[in-house]
């Protein structure tokens, strides 16, 4: 039976759906509040962990044979944009999505037509009403469309945790981001962003691989740029990343072996502030002034430039506001995949030892609408694109039942 599927996000997950499904004999519309790929796009200067046999699906291989063009090679690592350069834009240019993939259309909010979220409670009668999805242009202007089943995989980078101890903000922190003060993706500072940051004083907050990342590239900007000075505050201690034994992600290891380097003190070109979190923010005319809480008391830094929060992101769950979906209450994944995750030490350790869990983890009380991707993860980060290809799978699955 062909259902009518709206698919939030066209990054990699989401045209994989599309392609998929299409080909599955669906009728699928997809929707990108940016352009393709938008969130690739911002960390495009990155180059990703997994190599690209890790990163493609045998349907997308065969999008890119019917248009003449060669397989990515394997045992390769590329950056983000040659992940949309050479695999992602021929997904998108496939015949098959050709005038299905609505890009600068934001899917605002989700509901099911004439229902709302607390009537017919973990009913399967809420299948028989459609959903139904408010877009919005880049234009502001606004309109409905409908679908039978919802594929959510609108990820999460773009939308940061706060910067500030317990996850809440810090005092100031929005004032110092609407100044152009704090940033919380991935920067660029040997490319476009480096008038940002050259000759000027850099704050990194985080331990995560995003925060080491912006790390090594400042580190490099500091020695081509006189006067660039480097500052990283985390809240663990002496050293922040775990190190496996013969780590078959190189690029992986290589970064955890530098990060616990600057954490030692290693390295003259950045100042580590361990075991603290920050307190507040104070914007001036030409310089933040940031408060921060150590184990001893209170300590400042009166002269940083340029913040960069790189504290891991999170769902939007607004999106889906209006739909009874179940989520976890620590990750705000949804419930069934969280919970299997736990169980399956899944949100930590080796991400590359993690596999699919299977069809069933990806429902919820809401019927036919799913989460997958990055977004299916909620805050954890050891999603990896494979698994993501595993889940598509299983909606398939889940959907010929």
């Amino acid at each position: 039976m062909t259902r009518h599927i709206a698919i939030i996000g066209a990054g990699p997950i989401g045209l994989e759906a599309a392609l998929a499904l299409q080909e599955a004999g669906h009728d699928v519309q997809v929707y990108e509040r940016g352009d393709l790929a938008d969130a690739v796009r911002g960390w495009s200067h990155i180059t990703l962990f997994s190599p690209w046999e890790l990163n493609v699906s045998p349907l997308g291989l065969e999008a890119l044979a019917r248009q003449g063009l060669e397989p990515p090679p394997t045992g390769v690592f590329p950056t983000g944009a040659e992940y949309i350069e050479r695999y992602l834009t021929p997904l998108a240019n496939d015949d098959r999505l050709q005038g299905r993939v609505h890009t600068r259309t934001e899917v605002a909010s989700v509901g099911r037509k004439g229902v709302l979220k607390g009537e017919l409670i973990a009913s399967d009668a809420r299948r028989e009403r459609p959903f139904r999805l408010l877009l919005r242009d880049a234009d502001g202007g606004e309109r409905y469309a409908h679908a039978d089943v919802v594929i959510d995989s609108s990820g999460t980078y773009g939308n940061p945790n706060a910067l500030g101890d317990a996850g809440l903000p810090a005092l100031g922190e929005g004032a110092a981001a609407r100044a152009g003060r704090l940033l919380y993706t991935i920067p660029d500072p040997l490319g476009a962003d480096r008038d940002t940051f050259a000759g000027r004083h850099t704050l990194v907050v985080g331990a995560g691989y995003s925060a080491v990342t912006t790390l090594r590239a400042l580190t490099d900007l500091a020695q081509e740029a006189a006067g660039t000075r480097v500052t990283w505050l985390t809240r663990s201690g002496e050293r922040p990343y775990t190190e496996l034994p013969d780590d078959p992600l190189p690029q992986r290891d290589a970064l955890a072996r530098f990060g616990n380097q600057l954490a030692s003190g290693q390295d003259d070109r950045v100042t580590y502030i361990g075991d603290s979190h920050v307190q507040a923010l104070q914007v001036t005319d030409d310089a933040v002034r940031v408060t921060y809480e150590a184990t001893d008391g209170e300590h400042h830094l009166d002269d940083v430039e340029v913040i960069v929060a790189n504290v891991g992101y999170r769902p939007n769950t607004d999106l889906y506001r209006e739909l009874q979906v179940h989520q976890c209450y620590a990750s705000e994944g949804p419930m069934k995949l969280a919970a299997a995750l736990l169980s399956a030490a899944g949100g930590g350790g080796d991400c590359l030892q993690q596999t699919g869990m299977g069809p069933d983890t990806l429902r919820s009380p809401e019927p036919d609408f799913f989460i997958l991707g990055s977004k299916s993860y909620g805050r954890g980060s050891a999603f990896l694109i494979k698994l993501g290809l595993e889940q598509i799978q299983d909606v398939l699955t889940l959907l010929e039942a």
